[in-house]
């Protein structure tokens, strides 16, 4: 975490729940506040027209300092590195600024190159070097195929962001630069999109990016509960957080990745059973009919921590904390 005296959700990982937003719309930014997002991503590429992109800078920088003073991460999808990455860097550097998205990310160099560009501009906005944070976007085969590579080039990068593509229709295929890049075809089942998801959330921690990203793409904008499956494959394929294109989409998010009180309730007797049975000289114990062991420590003490980070309810335990790992 950063030490610097701030509200505390702008650089708390991982973020549940993100939302795009055109950067050039600045009115709409608290309309997507009111869906209770944990992050924007405010984008300056795909959503931007290309005569707006450099006059969007300011208008994104003023935002980041607006989600800093309501303590919502404060994300920026930039432009690529060939098309005006480092002006956008040094035009919306700000203290709200909690990581940069690089799309079309392709090779090790973008990395460092982004790196620098940061470091960069947090010195002269009088910012600590580090402040911000790095999530790729492999956009490319090689990008897509290098992810450790990637991760490994920077202590900024926190993860990679990715897609899962959902079918609309039988009579409708929906593609993406990521489907593209890969060359496969969308299905409702996914099976064809598996590996590469799987391979980046595996790659992405191995590199020592922990919070690995995917957006919901392609399900039907009138039938916003459409999302709901595509959000549970995304939390069971491995990533951290979900992002969102429609607002409708938010809430899903949030209900899929957020911690629910069942899972503090599971988490807590997983560590009273844990305690008890280390007394005992036992480190595998029976709970609600199955083994658990050390390994499931780390697990429920992550969901306790985030659920006191929200405010709800922990029951008191002397088992919190206590287990030896």
């Amino acid at each position: 975490r950063n030490t610097m005296s701030e509200p505390a959700i702008r650089n708390t990982w991982p973020f549940r729940s993100l939302l795009f937003v055109p950067g050039h719309k600045a009115d709409w930014v608290d309309k997507a506040l009111r869906h209770d997002p944990e992050a924007l991503i405010l984008d300056l590429e795909d959503s931007v027209p290309p005569n707006d992109k450099i006059a969007s800078r300011d208008v994104v920088r003023n935002s980041l300092d607006y989600l800093y003073t309501k303590g919502v991460g404060g994300f920026v999808r930039i432009n690529s590195m060939d098309k005006g990455a480092e002006g956008d860097v040094e035009g919306i550097m700000s203290k709200g600024l909690t990581a940069v998205c690089l799309p079309k990310l392709d090779n090790v160099q973008d990395i460092r190159d982004l790196h620098d560009f940061l470091s960069y501009a947090e010195g002269k906005a009088g910012l600590p070097r580090g402040y911000v944070s790095i999530i790729g976007i492999p956009e490319t085969a090689k990008g897509m195929a290098d992810i450790r590579e990637l991760a490994e080039a920077s202590t900024r990068v926190k993860g990679f962001m990715s897609a899962i593509i959902d079918r609309v229709a039988d009579d409708a295929v929906f593609t993406g630069d990521t489907a593209l890049a890969h060359g496969f075809i969308p299905t409702r089942g996914g099976m064809e999109q598996a590996y590469f998801t799987s391979m980046l959330c595996l790659q992405s921690r191995a590199g020592g990016a922990p919070f690995p990203l995917a957006t919901i793409i392609g399900t039907d904008l009138n039938d916003p509960e459409t999302a709901r499956p595509i959000a549970e494959r995304i939390k069971s394929t491995g990533f951290t957080g979900c992002v969102c294109i429609h607002p409708s989409h938010v809430k899903i998010a949030n209900e899929v990745f957020r911690p629910s009180q069942k899972d503090v309730d599971f988490a807590v007797g997983v560590l009273e059973v844990m305690y008890e049975g280390e007394k005992q000289g036992l480190w595998a114990v029976r709970y609600r009919g199955m083994m658990v062991d050390v390994a499931n420590v780390e697990l429920a003490e992550n969901v306790i921590a985030e659920a006191r980070r929200r405010g709800m309810n922990v029951p008191d335990s002397p088992a919190i904390g206590r287990v030896k790992r």
